[in-house]
């Protein structure tokens, strides 16, 4: 069966699926179209053009007179919940880019309609597509470490002005009247905590929720109005402690994906290039060694899905408490530190913003399990926003 797919957002992180499709043959799948409105925009415009893809200006149009079997959206937040409708609507199962919205009653709805029409709705979280972590995901259900106890991870990316430059929905709080709450947390560095989530979840397909959050998201960078800094400390409703570390205000240019995971009968490490396990009897269990599938796992485990009648791993159901975290956090307020933000041009020129000894601040707190920022006297200087 020739899989019939549609674009949705060329540009941004959208250009990965355009560069796939334009050098690879994606197990016999076929891009009949993209839409998008600012498609000549691309520095892929051309390439697409030649290759004879049509464009449309929307999906509206698209889908008034054409059909697909899969639809992957990578068009802005506001526009996924819309789109993934009416996608469904029209026949179409659906790859969404993260994260799909942060509305959970739009959620509902989608998860409703999936059901309605026998169509799924896959989330990108691309480790949730990975063969490794759903190896490492089965052996902890099948108590290979015992139960979890604590959990930790984090990821510091540096962001300049490029960035959030990018568009204008780039560390906001809302874009066109919806929520899209922008931050390392809910975009760049999301997965990290995803993948906590998804590894803890009862089933394959399930993920684990949380009840309580502490800690601070925190905004450094002037020109937005959401937070660029989280460390926060989640607990889930089987009492297992989460620790989530993330900025793009530090001086340091990455620093992770670092992570370990805590059981009572041993424990996994992130490393360079993936986990590995120890149990409590001294077995290891090297999953970076394993195949982790395509660079986009997530396309190529889509398009499978649809010609064999099967549902991914990761759909709304998997991803709905990434959703659910990141509104739990948000309803805490942004701790506003613009006042001790410094500026400083990057290797590119361009600027971005920290507040001195952010990175090394984080580190610290994540090595000692901990959601205090030891960096300067925060009580003094923070107010709260929401």
């Amino acid at each position: 069966m020739a899989v019939r797919v549609l674009l949705c957002g060329m540009g941004g992180y959208g250009e990965n699926y355009v560069k796939e499709y334009l050098t690879r043959d994606v197990l016999g799948s076929e891009l009949v179209a993209i839409a998008d409105p600012f498609a000549s925009k691309s520095p892929l415009y051309e390439e697409v053009v030649a290759k004879g893809i049509p464009l449309f200006g929307s999906p509206e149009e698209f889908f008034a007179q054409n059909s697909v079997d899969l639809t992957i959206i990578s068009s802005p937040i506001h526009t996924h919940y819309p789109y993934v409708m009416l996608a469904l609507e029209k026949g179409s199962n659906v790859l969404t880019e993260k994260p799909v919205c942060f509305d959970e009653s739009q959620i509902d709805a989608m998860e409703a309609k999936s059901r309605e029409t026998g169509l799924f709705v896959a989330v990108g979280y691309q480790l949730c597509f990975s063969r490794d972590v759903i190896a490492m995901k089965q052996d902890i259900l099948c108590g290979v470490y015992g139960k979890p106890t604590r959990f930790k991870t984090i990821r510091l990316m540096r962001r300049n002005d490029v960035y959030y430059n990018r568009s204008n929905w780039a560390g906001a709080l809302l874009c066109h009247g919806e929520k899209v709450f922008d931050s390392p947390f809910t975009n760049a560095c999301a997965h990290q905590y995803q993948n906590m989530v998804y590894l803890l979840g009862k089933d394959m397909d399930a993920s684990a929720t949380s009840c309580k959050v502490e800690g601070s998201l925190i905004r450094v960078r002037p020109t937005i109005t959401n937070c660029d800094t989280a460390i926060l400390k989640f607990t889930t409703v089987d009492g297992v402690e989460l620790y989530y570390y993330s900025s793009h205000a530090v001086d340091e240019v990455k620093v992770g994906p670092d992570s370990i995971y805590e059981f009572d009968g041993g424990y996994i490490e992130e490393v360079s290039n993936g986990f590995v396990g120890h149990t409590a009897d001294g077995k290891t269990i090297d999953y970076s060694k394993m195949d982790k599938g395509e660079r986009l796992e997530k396309l190529w485990e889509s398009v499978r899905c649809v010609q064999e009648g099967r549902t991914p791993s990761c759909t709304l159901r998997t991803s709905r408490e990434h959703t659910h975290a990141v509104l739990m956090a948000q309803e805490k307020g942004v701790i506003d530190y613009t006042d001790c933000a410094q500026a400083r041009k990057d290797d590119k020129d361009s600027i971005y913003y920290t507040v001195p000894g952010m990175g090394k601040a984080l580190q610290d707190a994540y090595k000692d399990w901990s959601i205090d920022l030891n960096l300067i006297n925060w009580e003094t200087k923070k107010r709260s926003i929401k």
